[in-house]
């Protein structure tokens, strides 16, 4: 397989970062678009909630343009190996790496499962600035999946530009054949 990047994209808690696991043991460099609003939030003094992670982010994109998350960590993805790119949750950020990273060179994964489920699973794994209630998280889904603004997370597009889609409602074990039968036909 010639050098690669996948990006992840998918809701909360669908686990894009089990994916990035699977990854990683196949030998893939980690990366996460939301990294850099982490370190932002530190600069600022802010806790790191969802709300403020969403915030932050817009915040960004509205000075620096959609696709900036993407386009701040290009340098990072020139090395040689192949990397993953975690967290994409705006159309402007797969055009960006799309444009970068010839065909082939760069591919989309989408995760999703089921609602509750997710919702299970964020309640489980206790991560700083999850939702606390069952509404609080279908408030933030929504808020997350459809916007007009471009500058803001579009989920539902960007899942939409997936190269290959999975549903992580199932096993672990399921996980890894799904992720293993996409590897196979890079």
């Amino acid at each position: 397989m010639a050098s690669i990047i996948i990006g992840l994209t998918g809701k909360n808690a669908a686990g894009k970062g089990t994916v990035a696991r699977i990854l990683s043991q196949n030998k893939f460099i980690y990366h996460s678009l939301s990294d850099s609003l982490r370190d932002e939030l530190k600069v600022l003094g802010k806790d790191e909630t969802r709300e403020n992670l969403i915030d932050i982010g817009n915040k960004l994109r509205i000075e620096g343009g959609p696709s900036v998350l993407a386009d701040k960590m290009i340098s990072k993805l020139n090395s040689t190996g192949n990397h993953i790119v975690d967290s994409i949750r705006n159309p402007f950020e797969v055009n960006s790496l799309r444009e970068n990273f010839p065909l082939n060179k760069f591919i989309l994964i989408s995760v999703d499962a089921d609602a509750r489920l997710r919702y299970d699973r964020l309640c489980s794994r206790g991560r700083i600035g999850d939702s606390d209630s069952w509404k609080s998280f279908v408030d933030q889904e929504k808020q997350e999946e459809n916007n007009n603004d471009p500058n803001k997370q579009q989920l539902s597009k960007t899942m939409s530009m997936a190269d290959y889609s999975i549903d992580n409602s199932g096993s672990l074990e399921d996980l890894e054949s799904q992720v293993q039968k996409i590897l196979s036909n890079l």
